[in-house]
């Protein structure tokens, strides 16, 4: 293919920029934006760390997709860090497209991702506005399959253990009455949690919120309010949705290769 054809389909079909946050970048953030460069091995990863950049030039990578770019803020200094990063980039001609906050509210991203494994039904996306005034569906509205089903209701110690079975996941943080029935859930794939977020939450009658962030605050006003709060750690939902969608482009593009590079959960437990 070349770099217009992939351009194009992840911007048009896959992750439209009016899903993007305020203050985030997305698009071409490195490398050479000729439209007819050549484009036949694609690396779909969650960070620009080190050692993925590694695996790319040594498979030859023509074009990185990355949830995360190689800077969140602008450039105020060169650090160390990014000198070694754009040190190895400048050794093979490698792009670098940065999904951002469009991977989280994108059909099948993150927040599909999470409702999809937990086998919950969506009912609804939810929405935020960014600073430009267009609705970002970052997150989902749902219920637990059961309520439909047989009308029973699954308590929240019970969606606790699907999440960390689903999920392979050793630990979570959560606020809430173990035993308390869960009828209606908001779920957002990424750190997105505040105050009034949980207000407009609880207006679309949800008693739960599942997301990748919790902090003091909110978890005192969930607390006073009866909300539930669940935490699953941003890496295990963001890498099971970027193999998907590496699985999904390979299929769209059968004559180039595509790779995904796991580099583990950075956060350990002990």
């Amino acid at each position: 293919m070349i770099f217009n054809e992939i351009d194009l389909f992840l911007r048009k079909k896959l992750f439209p920029e009016i899903f993007l946050l305020k203050n985030s970048f997305y698009g071409l953030q490195y490398g050479n934006p000729n439209q007819n460069k050549v484009i036949n091995k694609i690396l779909l990863t969650l960070d620009l760390n080190i050692q993925s950049i590694h695996f790319a030039l040594l498979n030859k990578i023509n074009l990185i997709i990355s949830y995360r770019g190689l800077l969140n803020t602008s450039i105020q200094k060169f650090n160390q860090n990014l000198i070694n990063k754009l040190s190895l980039l400048s050794k093979y001609p490698i792009s670098i497209f940065v999904l951002n906050s469009t991977l989280v509210a994108a059909e099948g991203g993150i927040s599909d991702t999470i409702a999809n494994t937990l086998y919950f039904d969506i009912e609804k996306t939810f929405n935020i506005t960014n600073g430009e005034g267009n609705h970002i569906p970052i997150g989902r509205i749902c219920y637990p399959k059961e309520y439909f089903m047989n009308r029973s209701v699954l308590d929240l110690e019970q969606i606790l253990k699907r999440i960390k079975s689903n999920f392979e996941i050793e630990c979570l943080s959560y606020i809430g009455d173990l035993k308390k029935p869960i009828k209606k859930i908001c779920i957002v794939g990424n750190n997105l949690i505040d105050i009034n977020l949980l207000e407009n939450i609880i207006k679309l009658g949800c008693d739960t919120y599942i997301s990748c962030g919790i902090n003091y605050d909110v978890a005192v006003y969930a607390k006073e309010v009866g909300l539930n709060l669940i935490k699953i750690p941003n890496y295990n939902c963001e890498i099971k949705t970027m193999r998907k969608f590496c699985t999904f482009l390979s299929l769209e593009f059968p004559n180039d290769e595509f790779f995904t590079f796991d580099s583990n959960n950075l956060i350990n437990i002990y």
